[in-house]
């Protein structure tokens, strides 16, 4: 009797582990910690010269292991450059607006890239390679996220721990690593860059009337060739003021 109820034990705990590994597209379902993540917002266009280093400074957190638990590294291409003569295919208005957005709430001093933002701060220690101190302050509790898609629906619920009840918002952004393109034109030209952690599509969401921290609703359709990323993200966040507060996000499983 004992050994059937470790061998059931054991295929149960199987299923979990197979089941929270497996994210996809259409079948998501994460939960973060308490904790508040680092949540670093790089500003980049392929029609800037000196973005590549700082795309591939960004790709170093494909090695850590605290990748989508507590960092959360996200490349934002503008579009402001695409008048040099190359147009930046990751490029959105709706990207640089974010930035400027930025600029307005005073969270960075001016508008440049490349660009860091972290948790909603502008961060200039990169030009001066002082790359450790700012991800290595402790990070105070905030409450969980948990995010869940099934189809086209998105469920996702914050447990508020801030004490601030300026409203909220959802974002959820699909990220693409391992994208490479040839550059003919522009600053870049003639070069073949590499990026990771490229936002490919960016939807915002706001609170539930009648349900405070809670959204639902519809996601926009994806399909993943109209890429042609080597691996794939479903990252969705929270913030109040412009500011990224919390965090969830994993790569998804894209077999067939």
């Amino acid at each position: 009797m004992l050994a059937k109820f470790i061998r059931f034990t054991m295929l149960c705990l199987l299923l979990l582990s197979v089941n929270v590994a497996a994210q996809t597209v259409t079948d998501f379902n994460k939960q973060s910690t308490v904790n508040k993540p680092y949540f670093i917002e790089l500003y980049t266009s392929q029609g800037c010269s000196s973005c590549p280093p700082a795309e591939t400074w960004l790709s170093a957190f494909n090695k850590q292991t605290a990748l989508w638990d507590k960092y959360f590294p996200l490349a934002f291409h503008v579009t402001y450059w695409d008048y040099i003569g190359w147009k930046d295919p990751y490029g959105e208005r709706a990207f640089s607006q974010r930035q400027y957005d930025h600029l307005n709430a005073k969270h960075i001093g001016q508008v440049y890239t490349p660009q860091f933002v972290i948790n909603g701060q502008e961060w200039r220690g990169w030009f001066d390679r002082k790359l450790g101190d700012v991800l290595s302050k402790p990070q105070v509790d905030v409450g969980e996220l948990s995010v869940a898609i099934q189809g086209l629906q998105l469920r996702a619920n914050f447990e508020n721990q801030t004490g601030n009840t300026s409203p909220l918002e959802l974002h959820l952004a699909l990220v693409g690593a391992g994208l490479e393109t040839k550059i003919s034109r522009g600053e870049n030209r003639n070069k073949i860059l590499q990026h990771d952690f490229t936002v490919l599509k960016h939807q915002v969401f706001i609170e539930q009337v009648n349900n405070a921290n809670h959204f639902a609703a519809d996601i926009e359709p994806v399909t993943l060739k109209d890429w042609h990323a080597t691996r794939y993200a479903w990252v969705a966040w929270i913030e109040q003021k412009n500011r990224p507060i919390q965090a969830v996000g994993a790569w998804l499983d894209t077999q067939d």
